[in-house]
């Protein structure tokens, strides 16, 4: 089992654990700051193929859920109004998000 343990943005005296292998860890873990952990889950699932299954399990239950579905929809919109307007963490400049977003924008 891998985990990870992730800081908070602004209290680095708080953590979460979140379980790769664990659908509703990464729920969790992704309604904290959905349009960049959206990004890092989207990454993770095709880098990361031992923890695809529960990734994808988890954007199940977040499509599945009505107030998870609210926050999906209004990531999806920021992450369209922010290309060019956002700066990209070192995680998501890894992960390729910065591209993804023009791609998105573009198309």
């Amino acid at each position: 089992m891998e985990s990870q343990y992730i800081s908070g943005i602004n209290q680095p005296e708080n953590f979460m654990l979140l379980d790769l292998n664990d659908a509703s860890s990464i729920v969790e873990w992704w309604a904290i700051y959905p349009v960049r952990h959206g990004a890092l889950l989207s990454d993770w699932a095709q880098r990361r193929p031992e923890h695809r299954a529960s990734i994808q399990q988890a954007h199940r239950l977040i499509k599945a859920d009505p107030s998870l579905r609210v926050l999906l929809s209004n990531a999806k919109r920021q992450q369209e109004d922010a290309v060019g307007h956002v700066i990209l963490s070192h995680y998501e400049l890894a992960a390729g998000v910065g591209e993804r977003l023009e791609e998105t924008h573009a198309g």
